[in-house]
């Protein structure tokens, strides 16, 4: 089935900014809260609010696009596994997804979980300046459990946005993971 980025609806694109931005919330609050309980970490963990972009001026962009999931392992048990990451399609721009830059997302993560095989979910965050992006070596988090996937995506240790998928694709996510590596967006 060819995909495509028309086939995601302007409203849903509007509901996944606000799921996107609370998400990213959500991750800044656990963040926060890991710092109050080992205070050493409060200088290089201390984010209150969106960060600022890597040239410093702020704008809001998406990146969007339909992202694969692969395990190695086998079998159905929590194992430490590796999964490999990447997009067939993607846009990243202030007016994405209808038009942008085209862009690949290739990465892994590693940690534990089951097998895996996900393919073609579309994921949506906000980001400053996501143009800026391309061809930065960027930290990730990867979140697999009951149909719900999360994408964090971080500039060393600072939080540039969390990915997340649109309620239809519940369905297509199956299996657990939790874990993190590196990834990287290339211009397509």
């Amino acid at each position: 089935m060819a995909l495509s980025m028309q086939d995601i609806k302007p409203e849903e694109i509007e509901a996944l900014k606000k799921q996107s931005q609370a998400a990213f919330d959500a991750e800044i609050q656990r963040r926060e809260d890991v710092v109050s309980a080992k205070p050493a970490l409060q200088e290089v963990l201390h984010q209150k609010v969106h960060p600022q972009t890597l040239c410093g001026c702020g704008c809001q962009q998406n990146i969007c696009g339909y992202f694969n999931f692969e395990g190695c392992g086998c079998g159905c048990s929590p194992h430490t596994e590796t999964v490999q990451i990447n997009s067939s399609l993607a846009n990243i721009g202030p007016n994405a997804p209808q038009q942008g830059p085209l862009v690949r997302f290739i990465g892994q993560a590693t940690g534990t979980g089951t097998n895996l095989d996900i393919s073609n979910v579309y994921l949506q965050g906000t980001v400053p300046d996501a143009e800026n992006l391309i061809g930065i070596q960027l930290s990730l988090q990867l979140s697999i459990n009951q149909g719900a996937l999360s994408l964090s995506i971080f500039e060393g240790n600072r939080l540039l946005a969390v990915l997340v998928h649109p309620a239809q694709y519940h369905a297509d996510i199956n299996g657990q993971f939790y874990g993190s590596g590196f990834g990287v967006f290339q211009q397509a």
